[in-house]
């Protein structure tokens, strides 16, 4: 069990940064680290300094006043990430309606809320990361999941936008590229008025790898769909999540009406369960790759059959596809919930109905978000 007694004062700055807990914290994710730290809080991370050294990174905390992350999957870009080591995610205590951080005792009622969740999890985090403005939970994949998982985007993207609806974390530090802040370092937000806090790795952290099928299992029932919180969130991120929210579409349906007229047309000429290759790039279905077309088709016809009585014989519980065949079944999912769309306005509600239930069970089986 996790407890919040770090047993010193984090706001007693006469800690330094230690090497040696920092360092067993990384070891566990079994890559090479990339540390980002920055001179200027208001930089993007692009124009931060970016180094392999760590002993480079907690001089930097020490001395400069950075604060020094590491990219949680080894890579800077989408396309050098050729292993997902672990899921993640940042139980954050957010802000006010000003916008403002909460006081710290505000913050430790939160964060208790928090450890509740955590502690009553199935599967507990192989570390947590005590912040001063709340908790960010690794659990890190052993040696069988990280062959199952591999590179398979669409598979872990479902796992952690489960784990953030669960946990009420932060939708927006959930990236595959995401730099989380490395523990026994220093959190600063002077240009907001906030004093420093040294950051740990809580009593009763492990290290010790999960299994993904357990993280999976633990997880059925949770939806694979981003709530957004807005006071989980801030900054540019929101903001521009705002502006396009006011440029919604004005009917406030799942999609846009132009877009739910094209499939209303489709559904009309009878062209929905053909094959059919969509190749204009404004097309209500977009495909990674067009040679799955007939397959993606087939798969339509066989679940439009089905309806939304159960989800296909996966074979066994804790099945993990293979990055294509979760892409292809990613699009299943994409159409079953426009498809619905169209059929709740061409006045086919049991149709609807059952296209959004079975999306949400094919989601919910195989992680898809």
């Amino acid at each position: 069990m996790f407890n919040d007694n770090l047993g010193f004062n984090p706001f007693d700055k006469s800690h330094l940064p230690n090497k040696g807990s920092s360092k067993k914290f990384l070891d566990s994710f079994k890559q090479k680290n990339i540390f980002v730290y920055n001179g200027n809080p208001r930089k993007k991370i692009s124009s931060m300094n970016h180094t392999e050294r760590l002993d480079e990174a907690l001089k930097a905390n020490h001395k400069s006043g950075s604060d020094v992350y590491f990219y949680v999957n080894g890579g800077r870009k989408l396309y050098a990430i050729n292993q997902f080591t672990c899921c993640f995610c940042d139980m954050d205590a957010g802000r006010d309606n000003q916008g403002k951080y909460f006081k710290p005792s505000v913050v430790m009622q939160k964060k208790k809320k928090f450890l509740e969740q955590i502690n009553n999890f199935p599967v507990h985090p192989s570390w947590v990361i005590d912040t001063r403005n709340g908790y960010q939970c690794y659990w890190i994949f052993d040696d069988q999941s990280r062959k199952m998982v591999g590179k398979n985007k669409t598979f872990w993207n479902g796992l952690q936008k489960k784990l953030v609806n669960y946990f009420g974390g932060d939708p927006r530090a959930i990236k595959a590229n995401q730099i989380y802040r490395v523990p026994y370092t220093w959190w600063r937000k002077g240009w907001e008025g906030k004093a420093p806090y040294f950051t740990s790795i809580l009593n009763g952290s492990t290290g010790k790898p999960i299994n993904v099928v357990d993280l999976q299992t633990a997880l059925t029932g949770q939806s694979a769909n981003i709530v957004i919180d807005p006071a989980k969130c801030s900054d540019d991120w929101y903001k521009g999540y705002a502006k396009a929210y006011k440029n919604a579409d004005a009917n406030n349906v799942p999609v846009p009406a132009d877009v739910a007229q094209q499939i209303l047309n489709q559904l009309n000429n009878g062209r929905c369960g053909q094959k059919n290759t969509y190749q204009n790039t404004d097309s209500i279905l977009s495909h990674d790759d067009n040679d799955n077309n007939d397959d993606y088709m087939n798969s339509v016809d066989n679940h439009a059959n089905n309806k939304a009585y159960g989800v296909p014989y996966s074979g066994g519980n804790g099945l993990v596809l293979s990055d294509q065949q979760t892409k292809l079944l990613k699009t299943v999912v994409e159409y079953l919930n426009q498809a619905s769309t169209a059929l709740y306005f061409s006045n086919n509600r049991f149709l609807s109905s059952s296209a959004k239930d079975l999306a949400h069970q094919l989601g919910d089986q195989f992680c898809i978000g």
